[in-house]
């Protein structure tokens, strides 16, 4: 899977200039160094990832002015009727966020990967409930993890994931540079309620999923772990 061929549609069909799409592809490298620090911290493959050119963007009626960028997501998806779970990293993220950021949002959203996993193998998959408020959002997206020092065994990542998220990605830093040079420039955005935010597999394909067997040996040892 190429993870810029969504980018380069949008280019092509000029949604986002080229010089943006250039830094992004120059900074793969953070990218993919980022996913090797993780299947190597953690033991495990790191699942398909993609770049999304639009940026999606959470804003909730319930709260005025309040809105968040969702800078990455796990989805779950289905390809000739069998699940797959990809990573979704935003344009923007690559673009303007610095190494440790793309490291630690890897690391993170690896987590929700693990804990899909864990949930849809062992029949622990339920309705998400519908979330109307940008605080409830974050504090489910906290909910839907497994926590790094489980995970992790380099101390010094899962250090990085804990200064990072406070509930969502803490980098002011990112933020003022995509409202500024994304926002503000009327590239584009998908806007996301929060209550759409939530993930949905048909029980039909979560019965016939096959996962990677060093993903589900990880689970059960963190069952046990759990249960101890």
């Amino acid at each position: 899977m190429d993870p810029l061929i969504l980018l380069d549609q949008a280019v092509a069909q000029e949604k986002v200039p080229r010089a943006i799409a250039k830094k992004v592809r120059l900074k793969m490298k953070m990218v993919q160094g980022a996913v090797q620090r993780v299947e190597k911290a953690s033991g495990l493959r790191y699942p398909p990832y993609y770049i999304e050119p639009t940026l999606p963007v959470s804003k909730s009626g319930a709260e005025y002015g309040q809105m968040g960028v969702l800078f990455a997501r796990v989805i779950p998806t289905t390809v000739t009727g069998n699940l797959v779970i990809l990573v979704q990293f935003s344009a923007a993220l690559v673009a303007y966020g610095t190494k440790g950021t793309i490291e630690a949002v890897a690391a993170h959203e690896f987590t929700h990967y693990v804990d899909l996993v864990r949930k849809i193998s062992t029949g622990a998959m339920t309705s998400d409930e519908r979330t109307t408020t940008l605080f409830q959002a974050s504090f489910e997206d906290a909910g839907r993890t497994v926590p790094p020092k489980l995970l992790f065994s380099e101390k010094a990542l899962v250090g990085l994931i804990t200064r990072k998220f406070k509930d969502t990605l803490n980098d002011p830093a990112l933020s003022k540079k995509v409202g500024d040079q994304w926002v503000a420039k009327n590239l584009p955005i998908h806007w996301v309620a929060p209550e759409e935010n939530t993930i949905r597999v048909p029980m039909r394909v979560a019965a016939s999923a096959i996962f990677d067997p060093a993903v589900l040996a990880k689970v059960a040892v963190l069952k046990e772990k759990k249960g101890s």
